[in-house]
């Protein structure tokens, strides 16, 4: 070889080997090898084409494809992504400090992604553009043992300005985003980065909790330099988990018609909607095939501590139901309500 090596042939083994001589100690790894062949062969020469096939067998990391998904479904909502650096002024009080930063402004590791989001939407007020939907995917880090940060991947999206483009329908000019546009596009959020996770209330947002309860996203407005004609920034961030996501499985279209319950009901003061849907479920069996929140109501009229909560309740059989088998199922889920978590049936 012109690189001094020389190829010894391994029939058994279906492989070249390389044996490196001792007068090239920079061949030390197969990618030097390999840039060394390419470099004799010349870089002009090499073809500029994808090829449509994989390289390798080495199949993509976990973290990896849960964070294509997150990009394709942000993209799919009419956000556009940024990518910044990783590094800037402290953003929390155990922020990471770079030991030998570029400079002053950027001595610190990242903690979070909205603030780097935050400075951009101020850039595109700074350019007269007053319409921002933007997301980020990337690493924050935290402090670790041994003094070692220790990274995560996050999930961060912004959005201020018209809800939609400018049309006739509207006058061309379409209303603002507000907190109802931020709360739908953050449980999108979470059901792409971390499926696990629940959304609930809190303050002026909202959270998302994993199933061992630990706090994984958060979304609600942000405080920015805004000009005078801005709209309310509104932000989101969660945490990306790497779990493998289960494979979508096919569901035949119903053949039988659906029989639609309404029902009204009264909750005590902690127990939560989500709770009550898990005990309906259950109770429902392989007849109850969705269930969904209709509104909640609150008044004088209620026994106190109480609130009302209604629910409408999606039934199918393999056969069309009867009123009776329909009937059946409501009595048994009411009774399990009742026995579970005291709750009653609004009558009035």
């Amino acid at each position: 070889m012109a690189v001094g090596a020389t190829v010894v042939t391994k029939p058994s083994e279906g492989r070249l080997a390389v044996d490196v001589p001792g007068w090239r100690p920079d061949l030390k790894e197969e990618v030097d090898l390999i840039e060394e062949i390419a470099r004799i062969h010349g870089y002009a020469a090499l073809p500029d084409t994808l090829r449509p096939f994989r390289p390798g067998n080495q199949t993509d990391a976990p973290m990896a494809l849960a964070a294509d998904l997150v990009r394709r479904g942000f993209v799919a909502e009419g956000l556009y992504e940024v990518i910044l650096l990783p590094v800037g002024a402290a953003d929390s009080p155990d922020a990471v400090r770079i030991l030998n930063p570029l400079s002053a402004e950027h001595g610190f590791l990242r903690g979070r992604l909205l603030p780097g989001l935050v400075r951009q939407a101020e850039a595109n007020w700074g350019n007269q553009v007053r319409d921002i939907r933007l997301f980020e995917v990337g690493t924050v880090f935290r402090p670790g043992p041994g003094g070692r940060p220790v990274e995560s991947a996050h999930a961060a999206g912004i959005i201020t300005g018209a809800r939609a483009p400018a049309h006739w329908t509207d006058g061309g000019h379409p209303p603002d985003c507000d907190r109802w546009d931020l709360v739908g596009l953050f449980e999108r959020a979470v059901s792409l980065a971390n499926p696990g996770a629940s959304v609930q209330v809190h303050g002026e947002g909202w959270i998302a909790r994993a199933p061992d309860g630990r706090e994984v996203g958060r979304a609600g407005p942000l405080e920015a330099d805004a000009a005078p004609w801005a709209a309310p920034l509104l932000g989101f961030e969660v945490e990306i988990d790497p779990t493998p996501r289960p494979v979508p499985r096919y569901r035949p279209l119903p053949t039988t018609p659906a029989a639609i319950r309404d029902l009204a009901l009264l909750l005590p003061g902690g127990v939560t909607v989500a709770t009550v849907q898990g005990v309906v479920r259950e109770a429902g069996g392989p007849l109850l095939e969705a269930v969904a929140v209709l509104d909640e109501y609150r008044g004088g009229e209620l026994p106190e501590g109480r609130r009302s909560v209604a629910l409408r309740l999606t039934l199918r059989g393999r056969e069309t139901l009867r009123d009776a088998d329909a009937e059946e199922v409501i009595r048994r889920i009411l009774t399990q309500l009742g026995q579970a978590l005291d709750v009653t049936l609004r009558t009035a």
